[in-house]
């Protein structure tokens, strides 16, 4: 398994291949464990009800905490889990407050490339036309 800080590093849409969830997972539940290493496995946790639509425990995941509160990481896994749920206007409402968090505007066209990767094809061209629409000098 690697470092923590290299998990950390990666997008926050990233999951572990599936032969190596349950060794995180495991690790993640560990006593003692860093609270940012059992946010990543509820988000992995969360990923995988999500695509079972199980919302309840994809609710109950979120609630828990799928990152630092008010991060850009958290926000948008809360963003995609919305967007696999099909519920674009809820998708958009978390990004736009992660953008005010982060000041960001290229993480509409990351989040877009996020949903193209995760097979969401109409989130993914509903963010790009978006992000598109508002590089200065268009719209």
């Amino acid at each position: 398994m690697e470092t923590l800080d290299l998990l950390l590093s990666r997008d926050p849409a990233w999951r572990p291949p599936r032969g190596e969830l349950a060794e995180w997972v495991a690790a993640a539940t560990r006593f003692g464990a860093p609270p940012a290493l059992l946010q990543e496995a509820r988000w992995w946790q969360a990923h995988d009800a999500a695509l079972a639509a199980d919302w309840g425990r994809v609710s109950a995941l979120a609630q828990e905490g799928l990152g630092e509160p008010f991060s850009e990481r958290e926000g948008v896994r809360l963003a995609l889990l919305h967007a696999i749920s099909g519920n674009l206007k809820e998708t958009e409402h978390v990004l736009s407050q992660v953008i005010q968090w982060s000041g960001d505007a290229s993480l509409l066209r990351r989040f877009a490339e996020t949903c193209a990767a995760e097979g969401l094809a109409e989130a993914a061209e509903r963010y790009r036309r978006i992000a598109g629409s508002e590089r200065p000098g268009r719209g």
